[in-house]
């Protein structure tokens, strides 16, 4: 943001304000600093606000502030005596007419965040947990049948040499029958040949 944008947005917001309840002549000049740095001054006179951008040599304050501090003071997200309190601003001068012209700035409309969106980010996060609790069952529920078929194959290969093993030893007994009946039928036929 620029120096002349930021007087333009300060004027904007600031001449708007009812400035009839400050009775008494007060002129602060603001030091800008960071970006749209540079110098100009808020005077209260006859009931209105005028900012203009200029250095005010006859002031009764000189207030040293970001022009991020100063939007967020010209939107009403920011207390003037606040940001004086808390550091943000530096104040020169007359306290007192300043904290006039806060009581003027506590008139700005104060920006509020909309509910919906509000609403929006809590339903949001509410499938998100049910989300979490499906992912969660899916991945025991995977665990689980992995280790059933793990279980599965390690019976199996234990169980394919058994079976190997034993139908090896049945053909092997079955071959030893067959083996034993051969000279058995050998010698009847041989016998019956003989009786013919």
């Amino acid at each position: 943001m620029t120096y002349h944008e930021l007087v333009e947005k300060m004027a904007k917001a600031l001449t708007a304000v009812d400035a009839s309840a400050v009775s008494e002549h007060i002129a602060v000049q603001v030091n800008v600093t960071g970006e749209g740095e540079g110098a100009f001054y808020i005077e209260a006179a006859e009931g209105k606000l005028a900012v203009e951008p200029y250095d005010y040599i006859d002031r009764d304050a000189l207030l040293t502030a970001s022009a991020e501090d100063l939007i967020a003071v010209s939107a009403g997200k920011l207390n003037l005596e606040t940001a004086i309190s808390e550091g943000k601003m530096t104040l020169e001068g007359s306290y007192d007419k300043v904290m006039v012209l806060g009581s003027v700035f506590a008139q700005l409309p104060v920006k509020k965040r909309k509910a919906p969106a509000k609403k929006k980010t809590e339903t949001a996060e509410k499938p998100a947990a049910k989300r979490t609790c499906r992912t969660k069952k899916t991945i025991a529920e995977a665990a689980e049948t992995a280790e059933a078929a793990v279980k599965a194959e390690a019976a199996e290969a234990v169980e394919k040499p058994a079976k190997a093993a034993k139908k090896t030893a049945a053909k092997k007994t079955a071959e030893k029958k067959t083996a034993e009946k051969k000279p058995a039928a050998k010698k009847t036929a041989k016998k019956a040949e003989k009786a013919e």
